[in-house]
C-alpha cells in the first residue's frame, strides 16, 4: 500500500470523529455490532471506519520455511453509503511485504478491497466496480476475516482463484425473497493491478439456489450452486505460485535453468477455463457440511527469462481438478453473528444502532481436500520442475473463539501428504511423504 493511499484512509477516517463545530448537524459516531458507524441525522451520509489486523504464526517440525510469527494483514478501511443507493469501500494493506525474490503465493499477498457499489434495487441489484473478491466458489466470497479456517482451502486458493481478488465491475444480488443469489462480471483475469497487461478480459460467474431459504429454521441455510471461469491470455502473467496454508511451496512458475544460463518460467498464455460446484447442508442451528469442487484447464507457454524479458518457447497446458468436505460445530456462541457466507453484500446500516454486544463463541472445524494438477510442455529440455502430475491430500482441524465479531483467536493443525511426479513434488517426497504444519492467528476486525 503507498503512503498516499494510506494518509487518505487515515485523514478521512479521522475526519468522520473530528468534534462537530457550534450548529454543525452531524452526529458523533456510535459503536455498533457491526462497528463504528457515523451517521447525518437525515441518512444523507453513512461512513463506517474500520481495520483489520491478523498476527499470525506458522510452526513446521522440519523448519522449512522457518518457524515463527509474521504480520498476515494490517489493513485500514473506510466503508459508507450515499444515500440508499449509492455505496462504497477504500482500502489499503500495509503488512510487509515479502523480500524480493521470495516465492509467496498471490493469495498470500496483502491486498484490499476498493470498489463503488450502485443499488437501484437494494439487494436485488448490486453494480460493482473497482478491485474486490471474484464471484468464483464459495470460498472465494466469504471474507477472509469470517472463513472458518485460516487460510481458505486449496479448492479455491490455489487452483479455482488462486489470486483471490481482480479488478473489474459485475452485477450481483439476491432475488426470489432472497432463494436465489446471482453474481457476473467481467474482469483483467490477472488479479490486483494497476492496469490490463494483455488487452484480454475473462468472464466469471456464480448463482446459489436457498430451496429453502424462505423459511424460519436451519434449514433456510442450505445452498447448492455452482461458479463458471472463462478467460483468454496473450503473454499474461507469470503463472501463480502453489503453497501450503503455511507457505510450502508445491508449484514453482519459475526456475533456474543452470549456472550462468538464462532462467526458465511458465506464463498464462491462451484460454482458461475453470467449473465449481457447492453444496452447504445445515444439521441444526450450530452445525453444517459443506463442500466444493473446481475443475480447471488453462493454456500457459514455457520459456526462457533474461536480461531482455521473458521469451516464450513453447505451449504448455494445466488440467487440475480439486475438491474439499468440510464439517463444522459452534460448542458455544451463535453462527449469525456472522454475515451468510460466500455473498459479501454491501453492509448497510439501517434504523436506530443497536447496543453493541460481544457474545463469546466457540467453534470447531474439520476439513479434507484434494487437489490433483497435471501439466503437460512441448519444451520439456526447458526443465520446467512443475511438468507431470501433482498431488496433494490435506487434512486441517480447527478451532476458533470469537468475542463478537471483532476478535477472533484460532487454531489450525494441518497435515498435508505428498505424491505425484513432477520434479517440484518428488523433492518434497524426499524429505518425507506427510508434511504437518502448526497455525495461530489473533486478530482484531472492525
Amino acid at each position: 500500500m503507498t503512503a498516499a493511499r494510506l494518509a487518505l484512509v487515515v485523514v478521512a477516517a479521522a475526519a468522520c470523529f473530528a468534534r462537530p463545530a457550534r450548529g454543525d448537524e452531524r452526529e458523533s459516531p456510535t459503536l455498533t455490532g457491526d462497528g463504528l458507524i457515523w451517521r447525518t441525522p437525515g441518512g444523507e451520509l453513512t461512513v463506517a471506519p474500520g481495520g483489520r489486523l491478523q498476527v499470525d504464526g506458522a510452526f513446521f517440525p522440519r523448519q522449512t520455511p522457518k518457524s515463527g510469527p509474521y504480520i498476515r494483514r494490517a489493513r485500514i478501511e473506510l466503508r459508507g453509503w450515499v444515500g440508499d443507493s449509492f455505496a462504497f469501500v477504500l482500502g489499503g494493506d500495509f503488512a510487509p511485504s515479502p523480500p524480493p525474490g521470495a516465492e509467496i503465493a498471490p493469495s498470500m499477498l496483502p491486498a484490499a478491497d476498493d470498489f463503488l457499489a450502485y443499488a437501484p434495487l437494494g439487494e436485488a441489484l448490486i453494480l460493482q466496480a473497482g478491485q474486490f473478491d471474484v464471484p468464483f466458489t464459495l470460498e472465494n466470497r466469504t471474507s477472509d476475516a469470517e472463513t472458518d479456517f485460516i487460510e481458505r482451502a486449496m479448492t479455491a486458493r490455489t487452483l479455482g482463484a488462486p489470486r483471490n481478488k481482480d479488478t473489474g465491475a459485475m452485477a450481483h444480488g439476491l432475488v426470489a425473497d432472497g432463494r436465489l443469489y446471482y453474481a457476473a462480471g467481467v474482469f483483467n483475469g490477472e488479479g490486483p493491478g494497476f492496469r490490463n497487461l494483455d488487452n484480454q478480459a475473462d468472464a466469471i460467474g456464480r448463482v446459489v439456489w436457498a430451496p429453502l431459504g424462505a423459511g424460519d429454521g436451519p434449514w433456510r441455510r442450505l445452498t447448492l450452486g455452482g461458479s463458471a471461469w472463462r478467460g483468454n491470455h496473450v503473454l499474461g502473467p507469470e503463472a501463480p505460485v502453489q503453497a501450503t496454508p503455511g507457505g510450502v511451496v508445491f508449484f514453482h512458475p519459475s526456475w533456474l535453468l543452470g549456472p550462468g544460463a538464462p532462467g526458465g518460467a511458465v506464463h498464462e498464455q491462451g484460454t482458461v477455463e475453470a467449473f465449481a460446484g457447492e453444496l452447504n447442508v445445515p444439521l441444526g442451528p450450530r452445525a453444517g457440511v459443506r463442500g466444493e469442487v473446481v475443475w480447471k484447464k488453462q493454456h500457459l507457454t514455457d520459456g526462457t527469462v533474461d536480461a531482455a524479458g521473458f521469451s516464450p518457447v513453447a505451449s504448455a497446458t494445466l488440467d487440475g481438478i480439486a475438491a474439499y468436505g468440510e464439517v463444522w460445530f459452534w460448542v458455544t456462541g451463535d453462527p449469525a453473528i456472522h454475515a451468510t457466507p460466500g455473498l459479501e453484500l454491501p453492509r448497510r446500516p439501517t434504523g436506530p444502532p443497536e447496543p453493541v454486544l460481544l457474545p463469546d463463541g466457540l467453534m470447531i472445524a474439520a476439513r479434507g481436500e484434494i487437489l490433483k494438477e497435471d501439466l503437460t510442455s512441448q519444451a520439456a529440455t526447458l526443465g520446467d520442475p512443475a511438468i507431470a502430475t501433482t498431488r496433494v491430500v490435506s487434512g486441517t482441524a480447527g478451532l476458533n473463539y470469537w468475542r463478537g465479531r471483532f476478535v477472533r483467536v484460532s487454531a489450525n493443525y494441518v497435515l498435508n501428504e505428498w505424491s505425484g511426479s513432477s520434479e517440484t513434488i518428488q523433492s518434497l517426497a524426499a524429505a518425507g511423504r506427510w508434511e504437518h504444519e502448526f497455525l495461530l492467528r489473533f486478530a482484531l476486525s472492525l
